[in-house]
């Protein structure tokens, strides 16, 4: 969607609306759009992708590897990352995609969208894909950008093992028998509001973890850059630097606060392009 506004019939401003045809001129045309329509529905990519660059070759990338489940969770994140994330700012091209776009895609955007599973193996998955990925990319449009990716996906493999750790721990700290087949997730989520009652106080915001001080979380609201002094993190799995965004809570009486709501866990390096406010 664009910003700029024109007036409606009543003089009041209306927001401009982006819209993209298909032409279509032969019954040959209109079935290729529709098994182009399928496919892409089996990644959930937005049909906008459809009438861009990028649509076309995760598409085509997507026909190679029909029943491959790995990759259509990456191509999942991928589709979102340039259908919703970038959505009018996307790269015109795959050749204008340069080192700025592939980090925000690897440090920001993916640990905002990973998968909690129970194996925890789901950013190993999501860097081999990626590999994959541009390497089929390089001989099929002629970029070269597998040598940077895979420096970047030796150097994030650490960082987002850590995270996607941390943020497992959290996520069955909140809805603990998430793993179980007979899990409710209503149930947690009525048990997670019900104990959110205690607190005096909350704030959400995107924390970094700008200290440790034994089992106690200095964390520092990159908004308001104010200290934060949390006291139930679980320590062994918080590093410096990461990016906490979610909800603390204070109890009426008490000067250190508890994490409540966890919405993502970032490494550092994203904080470059992180929205400095819960975008939840």
């Amino acid at each position: 969607m664009k910003n700029s506004k024109k007036k409606n019939s009543s003089g009041k401003n209306m927001p401009e609306i982006k819209a993209w045809a298909i032409p279509i001129t032969t019954p040959q045309e209109r079935k290729n759009v529709f098994m182009d329509l399928a496919i892409s529905s089996e990644f959930g990519m937005r049909n906008r992708g459809l009438v861009f660059y990028y649509g076309k070759d995760l598409i085509a990338y997507k026909r190679e590897k029909p029943s491959d489940q790995n990759c259509n969770e990456f191509l999942r994140v991928l589709a979102k990352f340039m259908t919703d994330c970038l959505e009018d700012d996307c790269p015109s091209s795959w050749n204008l995609c340069g080192s700025s776009f592939w980090e925000k895609f690897i440090y920001y955007f993916y640990p905002q969208n990973i998968t909690i599973s129970p194996t925890m193996n789901e950013a190993d998955n999501f860097l081999f894909q990626l590999k994959k990925f541009v390497r089929w990319l390089d001989k099929r449009v002629g970029t070269h950008y597998y040598p940077i990716i895979e420096k970047y996906s030796t150097e994030a493999a650490p960082n987002l093992k850590s995270c996607e750790q941390l943020l497992n721990v959290l996520f069955l700290k909140h809805f603990p028998q998430a793993f179980s087949h007979n899990w409710n997730p209503e149930q947690d989520i009525e048990n997670l509001t019900r104990n959110g009652t205690q607190f005096l106080t909350t704030q959400e915001g995107v924390f970094e973890v700008t200290s440790k001080i034994e089992d106690i979380s200095v964390l520092t609201d990159l908004s308001s850059h104010h200290t934060y002094y949390v006291k139930d993190l679980p320590s062994d799995y918080v590093e410096l630097g990461m990016i906490l965004s979610g909800v603390i809570g204070r109890r009426k009486g008490e000067k250190h606060w508890n994490w409540y709501i966890t919405v993502a866990i970032n490494p550092q390096l994203a904080k470059n392009y992180i929205p400095t406010f819960l975008t939840c």
